[in-house]
């Protein structure tokens, strides 16, 4: 009888407990419909509720940070109504996903009229040298900031520089005149590059590319010979080869937790030098608008556990009472342009973040079922935080979120970008 009476009490229990949460859930759904808003582009400009939203929240902002996966046509347009919202209130500066060294030749090519056909050719000479802006929307956003910002945008490279960008480095070197044995030793660097390079083409293998096969022994002695031969500028063009390949090879190896933190750090260095250069010469910070991928904008830990260029901006703007404003786009159901291979064509593959199984967002499931239909939707993450406890168990990737950015926006059928050519 006593034990009846117990598994009666047990149960009451449960059923209370299972109210609770299902009460608390009810209540953050109707919190995040609450902070819902439609938001779109009308005339190169942020349009709909949502764009108030934005407008609001950047008006005092030192920073805005845009987290994107890449390869899909509506983001560079998001990101290029964001601009053209921003550079009128001093955002002159874009910081980018690309490498430091080939970002002025971007910056360039986006600033003529021509540019495109430019970037094109400096692709064909260099290919795998640069990230994602040799996609047609992706330059067209960069041409957009450069019209908007009065005497143009300054552009900042934040990453490593690409597997295929030691040819353009090495080139670089030799026009720095060298010394004889820093030279030959560069070029015959070259040469192997482009050797390495052709046969990675054939096999459309990153493995046989030259910033991977390269024997260290020629790379240090070419290091070394630099050092007594070469000047400053030589010297640093050749470390940016080392450090990218050292990044490439623990990826490689499986040490992705390594590679990711030794490319976080490289991150932050490549803002916090031309930040500070820039501060020293006009007196004043640099507002800046960053555009890179979802995993490096977090305020916070991302879902790599390790704490990316995101972080240190909100933390740096906090420490400085400033204002950053984090955001992340996603496309939701549709297409996105993907590598294909050394010397392939970029090609349109299936999306599919809210169920497929490839999906790294999985966890945002509440945000994909609270869309509203057929419209991008903008969620306001801000209004979730408070007495955030009371929303019971929430996923803890979801929290993440909630806390490392201040806005999603879902595009619900991405389409995929289009390469240059």
């Amino acid at each position: 009888m006593k034990l009846c009476i117990r598994m009666s009490l047990l149960g009451a229990l449960l059923l209370t407990l299972a109210f609770r949460a299902g009460a608390q859930n009810a209540a953050f759904l109707d919190t995040l419909k609450q902070n819902r808003f439609a938001v779109s582009t009308k005339d190169g400009h942020p349009a709909g509720p949502g764009a108030e939203v934005l407008r609001a929240a950047t008006a005092d902002a030192q920073f805005v940070l845009l987290g994107e996966d890449h390869g899909i046509v509506q983001v560079p347009e998001f990101a290029a109504a964001l601009c053209a919202e921003l550079a009128p209130h001093g955002f002159h500066h874009l910081a980018l996903e690309t490498g430091p060294s080939v970002t002025p030749n971007i910056e360039k090519f986006a600033r003529t009229a021509d540019g495109a056909k430019q970037l094109a050719a400096f692709d064909k000479r260099y290919p795998e040298s640069v990230a994602f802006y040799i996609w047609r929307e992706e330059f067209a956003f960069l041409q957009a900031c450069e019209r908007a910002a009065p005497g143009g945008m300054t552009l900042w490279g934040m990453d490593q520089e690409l597997m295929g960008a030691p040819a353009y480095l090495l080139e670089k070197i030799l026009e720095t005149n060298p010394g004889p044995d820093a030279r030959a030793a560069v070029n015959a660097l070259l040469h192997e590059n482009n050797e390495d390079h052709a046969a990675a083409v054939k096999s459309g293998s990153p493995e046989d590319m030259f910033l991977l096969k390269a024997k260290q022994a020629e790379l240090d002695q070419a290091r070394d010979l630099l050092k007594k031969q070469g000047n400053a500028e030589a010297q640093k063009l050749f470390e940016a080869i080392l450090v990218s390949r050292e990044i490439y090879q623990k990826n490689m190896a499986g040490a992705g937790y390594a590679s990711n933190r030794q490319r976080a750090l490289l991150m932050k260095k490549n803002f916090v030098e031309p930040f500070t250069q820039e501060f020293q010469k006009s007196g004043a910070p640099p507002k800046v608008l960053f555009k890179l991928g979802a995993w490096h904008m977090y305020h916070g830990i991302n879902p790599l556990h390790s704490s990316e260029l995101g972080n240190l901006i909100g933390e740096a703007a906090e420490g400085h009472e400033e204002k950053a404003v984090h955001i992340l786009i996603l496309g939701v159901k549709g297409e996105q342009l993907r590598f294909a291979g050394i010397g392939r064509a970029f090609q349109p593959v299936p999306l599919d973040l809210a169920a497929g199984k490839d999906s790294d967002f999985l966890f945002l499931k509440p945000l994909f079922d609270n869309q509203i239909e057929n419209l991008w939707t903008l969620y306001d993450l801000r209004g979730l935080r408070d007495h955030f406890r009371r929303y019971g168990k929430i996923d803890p990737e979801l929290e993440r979120i909630i806390f490392g950015f201040d806005f999603v926006v879902l595009i619900p059928d991405p389409k995929a970008s289009h390469s240059l050519e």
